[in-house]
């Protein structure tokens, strides 16, 4: 089945069936490449080991959540130096590895994290057919790259309790660019020496 343009897949995937629950569209996707490259020595193989199934969630259509059922291929590194003897295809334009959301929503996910923080961006991606607690949608935003700080002429420095009780961090901030540069798990002096 080509992939039709309200569910657009990368290259070397297709959908082969399309059904509906209740409270979600599943589409079905396979992997139609032969063989994939070893995350470790990037050996290419094409000895299938066994498959297994990823059900990532992805991108709403017309405000109905979208669960995709992934067959995924594991397959055997021929390469005897290689320490990994068994790994799974790697598919980086759609998912990331170990990941319950696929690349596109994430991002989405995080940029309603930055506009409107914890619970007002889980409401909202929730009516925009994206069911995501307000922790899961914060703990998505630590998942971006901060960009790198460069020289620094004048820095914050603040103390808050990481919760109720007597723990206490610090931040470090860029006074000048209004950047977060570190987060220290105490607040000791020795911490800001290191």
């Amino acid at each position: 089945m080509p992939t039709p343009p309200l569910v657009p897949l990368p290259d070397g995937l297709e959908i082969i069936a399309v059904s509906e629950t209740s409270e979600e569209l599943l589409v079905h996707v396979t992997s139609n490449s032969l063989c994939s490259p070893c995350p470790v020595c990037s050996t290419p193989s094409s000895a299938i080991h066994s498959y297994y199934r990823r059900r990532p969630a992805d991108l709403p259509c017309a405000g109905q959540p979208i669960r995709l059922l992934l067959i995924v291929r594991k397959f055997f590194c021929r390469n005897p130096t290689c320490p990994r003897k068994v790994f799974a295809e790697r598919l980086p334009e759609l998912i990331r590895p170990a990941s319950h959301l696929t690349t596109r929503l994430r991002e989405v996910l995080q940029a309603i994290g930055f506009a409107l923080n914890g619970e007002g961006g889980a409401r909202l991606a929730c009516r925009l057919g994206m069911p995501i607690s307000a922790t899961t949608l914060l703990r998505s935003l630590h998942l971006v790259p901060t960009p790198p700080v460069g020289k620094v002429r004048i820095v914050g420095l603040d103390d808050f309790a990481w919760r109720r009780g007597p723990r206490y961090g610090t931040i470090m901030i860029d006074q000048e660019r209004q950047v977060v540069l570190d987060v220290l798990p105490e607040r000791t002096p020795e911490a800001f020496q290191e």
